[in-house]
């Protein structure tokens, strides 16, 4: 039987092969393609950092995968030949963009054997003064640690060697001429004649290894104190060692292949990768970052919309809601809302949610500032920010260091809600500012997302009572706002039950979702029964999709489609049709995952006012037109572009729209 579902973590793969599609769009400059393959390199690094653990407890317990019925070792054997096809479309890419850098005279990577007299007398003289005194020869063991980024496997005669490339050291070394470089590992490989002559070298290769840093928070309970859940924390971070290796990859022009080194690591082939090029495209970043400042390689800068200085935002807020688009709208908005706050001589209490910051956060400062003038501050910083989780720690001290009083929220549900509460006076009194995404001055350039302020006290009262919830672990109902775990996927499964009741009553209706991921079996049913009766659903998911087109009968209207541009795209919008005479718009924190739904604490809001909610609407329109930088989902999973004549892009209409608009006010 055909499954319903499709495999989440192929569909992962499905969307890195539409982020290194950027590195074939003439309309993206030559840096940007570049940066484009570093990205997918990241994002292939964070799944089998993170998504492989599954896949292998699959392949240890035997056990079938309950969406698709495949067995662990058949997503193991797909993940390869996904990732193969990936990997072979990126590194085509990219050889031909260094060819196309050289033949504009941009930059020129070269080999060893390119190089003149001249330089590689310069690379000699580097490898002797900087590199060869970092070098380290060690017996290979496949029990070792492998916990540098790129190795050298050594052969000789009857033995093995490894020696690690030091992290520290630039990969792009200069050779003395300017714009020529040469990776550090091809100056390791043809200069240290010291190594290979002492050890007898036979061949040499680049290795990488990739390990599972999946480790679960197995000490979660809610009846931990602050204390207790600090010290579980730190014994957590301090004990997440690498573990079960995900990945090999090697490069290497000789005849060895795959099966000798899962033999060496005592692994499946499927888990072994052969790189035609150099390992880890993330070294690309080094020449977006040297040459950035060439404005004809990079995208074009823009400046977004900010406040109008002279302006009060909190008085503005008295009378208006304000409704932004990050980074078309500038993220200052937000932090000149919080200064305002900060201050204002009114303001009595601020009480936010912490999930991912930058470093030397203008946001902490502001909190510390509020802090010290006697304003009660509570933060919920969350912790279990993956890979964040020692900044997060450092962002809790700084700010209790200050006298803010932070909660670490929930202790089983991960606090990912975006939620900015400043009262004065009374607790229903003063001003709410709820977004899709997080408050990180540096990601907010990039990311596209929602930020929602009003005064209106319906909205104020129910985030009083969030922030309540948060600190005494205790569901409560609210008037306007919908929580993960309990309310936000009733919500959802609710309004599309209305939709499509109304739909059958008049013909008429609608749902629209724009999300990251869309995983969860519930929802995915729900949008399933709703479409056989015929029910319009107009799905925009960024990244993985579980749900599959063509099984709901001759009535199935689906359109799903993924919007890969110059930004990365993650806000998360809910538009529900009733008819033709009633719809209700939503912005929330939360994707339609799992995860999001039944194991965080989340949070929707639906834009009730009329300004805010015409501004999201014309946001929807302007989404749902785009085929530019659309891809859409066909019924055999795969996504392909609908190229038009005379296409358009959400985002670079936005972007060209600014010259004509320089304030949010």
């Amino acid at each position: 039987m055909k499954s319903k579902y499709y495999n989440r973590d192929l569909s992962w793969l499905l969307f890195d092969n539409r982020v290194i599609d950027q590195a074939y769009n003439p309309n993206v400059p030559i840096l940007e393609k570049l940066r484009f393959l570093a990205i997918a390199s990241n994002n292939l690094d964070e799944f089998f950092k993170v998504r492989m653990h599954n896949i292998h407890s699959m392949i240890g317990s035997k056990k079938l995968e309950k969406r698709t019925g495949l067995s662990g070792a058949e997503v193991l054997s797909l993940v390869h030949e996904f990732n193969i096809r990936n990997i072979t479309k990126q590194y085509e890419a990219y050889s031909l963009l260094l060819e196309k850098c050289k033949e504009k005279n941009i930059f020129h990577l070269m080999k060893y054997y390119e190089l003149s007299d001249f330089e590689k007398q310069q690379v000699k003289d580097y490898y002797t003064e900087t590199v060869s005194h970092q070098l380290k020869v060690e017996g290979f063991s496949n029990q070792k640690q492998f916990k540098n980024n790129l190795n050298i496997l050594m052969q000789s005669q009857g033995h093995t060697y490894t020696v690690p490339i030091p992290d520290g050291l630039d990969r792009l070394v200069s050779t003395g001429i300017p714009d020529h470089y040469i990776l550090l590992e091809d100056v390791i490989l043809n200069v240290a004649e010291d190594i290979f002559r002492k050890y007898d070298v036979l061949k040499s290769y680049i290795f990488r290894v990739t390990y599972d840093k999946n480790k679960k928070y197995d000490f979660l309970d809610q009846s931990l104190t602050d204390q207790e859940y600090l010290t579980k924390m730190t014994e957590y971070l301090n004990s997440r060692d690498p573990r079960k290796i995900t990945r090999v990859e090697f490069e290497c022009a000789g005849p060895r292949g795959r099966s000798y080194f899962a033999a060496l690591f005592g692994l499946s082939k499927k888990s072994v990768y052969k790189i035609p090029g150099p390992i880890d495209l993330k070294l690309l970043n080094g020449f977006f970052k040297k040459y950035k400042d060439q404005p004809n390689l990079v995208f074009t800068k823009f400046r977004p919309r900010k406040w109008k200085e002279k302006k009060d935002i909190l008085q503005y807020l008295n009378n208006n809601d304000l409704l932004l688009e990050y980074p078309y709208d500038s993220f200052s908005v937000f932090l000149k809302y919080l200064e305002a706050a900060v201050d204002d001589p009114k303001t009595t209490k601020i009480c936010i949610t912490i999930y991912r910051t930058e470093k030397k956060s203008q946001l902490v400062k502001l909190l510390q500032r509020a802090a010290k003038k006697g304003i009660d501050v509570t933060a919920v910083v969350e912790l279990r920010a993956r890979f964040d989780e020692e900044h997060n720690l450092l962002v809790s001290e700084v700010l209790k260091s200050s006298g803010v009083h932070v909660l670490y929220g929930d202790r089983v549900n991960k606090v990912h809600s975006k939620v900015c509460l400043v009262l004065q006076g009374g607790d229903d009194t003063g001003y709410v500012q709820i977004g899709t995404g997080n408050y990180n001055a540096v990601t907010s350039n990039v990311f596209s997302d929602i930020s929602f302020f009003t005064s209106d006290m319906t909205y104020v009262h129910d985030a009083t009572k969030f922030f309540n919830r948060l600190k005494t672990y205790e569901e409560t109902d609210y008037d306007l706002l919908a929580t993960s775990p309990n309310q936000l996927k009733p919500m959802i499964i609710n309004n599309i039950k209305r939709a499509t009741k109304e739909y059958l009553r008049v013909g008429k209706g609608q749902v629209f979702m724009k999300v990251n991921g869309l995983t969860d079996i519930d929802i995915i049913n729900e949008i399933y029964r709703a479409a056989r009766l015929g029910l319009p659903f107009r799905l925009i998911v960024r990244g993985p999709c579980s749900l599959k087109l063509g099984i709901c009968g001759a009535r199935e209207d689906i359109v799903v489609k993924s919007i890969v541009g110059e930004l990365l795209e993650h806000s998360r919008i809910f538009h529900f049709k009733y008819g033709d005479s009633h719809d209700e718009l939503w912005i929330s924190s939360a994707d339609m995952m799992t995860r999001n739904l039944d194991r965080r604490v989340e949070v929707a809001v639906p834009i009730i006012h009329d300004k805010p909610k015409k501004k999201l609407l014309k946001i929807i329109k302007m989404y749902s037109k785009d085929t530019e930088n659309s891809y859409y989902l066909n019924q055999n999973g795969e996504y392909f572009k609908k190229h038009k004549s005379f296409g358009k892009s959400a985002q670079q209409t936005w972007l060209k729209r600014l010259k004509w608009h320089k304030y949010v006010n």
